[in-house]
């Protein structure tokens, strides 16, 4: 599998490298979105939970096997009448606190609140570039390693579900396509990534950006 190549000293190198150059691997819709929001003046970050599924518990997380996978871990959110992002999949995380020192704290600290993910457990690896939404948001993504399997305990108000999905199966184009949203003629339109659905979710919008983000960081 593609994604068993990568150990945890790799992926920070790469994501280290993607901090200082994110234009030699971001695309040109996803300058776009920077360009775009470029005077967003809201801060947000979000907890990109990295983990090695079918891995030997009792091996440490660098040591990988050819029948273990990376994936990503992601929450749906729970559902509430009034909100716009009602059920969506997402990654755990929000807006900047006056409490936090910087981006990764606030990943840390809306993890921990959200799904219970205790902050001692997170070997932070690196971060991505800022992620500009048209909501006027500056998301930064933080990735962290966890150890896995781990008990977890979502907080019911905000988070349905906890699930996790493999860097091999995001990283496979015939399972996402990239189209106009809303609508091709809406004077807002702009390019949204759709994967396809899968056991009942489908990740969608900033939070598919942020992960092909990760995805292209992590190629050569």
């Amino acid at each position: 599998m593609w994604s068993s190549r990568f150990d945890p000293a790799a992926i920070t190198e790469r994501l280290a490298r993607a901090a200082g150059n994110p234009e030699t691997w971001a695309d040109g819709a996803r300058r776009e979105h920077a360009a775009a929001g470029a005077r967003s003046s809201r801060p947000a970050a979000v907890l990109l939970p990295l983990l090695r599924l079918g891995a030997d518990p009792t091996r440490d997380n660098a040591v990988g096997s050819p029948h273990s996978s990376w994936h990503l871990l992601f929450i749906r959110r729970a559902e509430h009448p009034h909100d716009r992002h009602s059920g969506e999949v997402a990654f755990p995380g929000g807006r900047v606190d006056p409490q936090d020192p910087d981006p990764v704290a606030t990943a840390l600290r809306e993890a921990e609140e959200e799904i219970g993910l205790d902050p001692s457990l997170v070997q932070v690896l690196g971060r991505l570039p800022a992620f500009h939404t048209v909501s006027g948001y500056r998301v930064t993504p933080v990735v962290g390693l966890i150890p896995w399997p781990l008990s977890l305990r979502p907080e019911p108000t905000e988070v349905a579900e906890v699930f996790t999905l493999p860097l091999d199966w995001l990283r496979e184009p015939a399972h996402r396509q990239t189209r106009l949203w809303p609508s091709p003629g809406h004077p807002l339109a702009r390019e949204v990534i759709f994967y396809q659905e899968r056991e009942g979710r489908r990740l969608w919008g900033v939070t598919a950006w942020i992960t092909l983000d990760f995805l292209r960081c992590l190629e050569p």
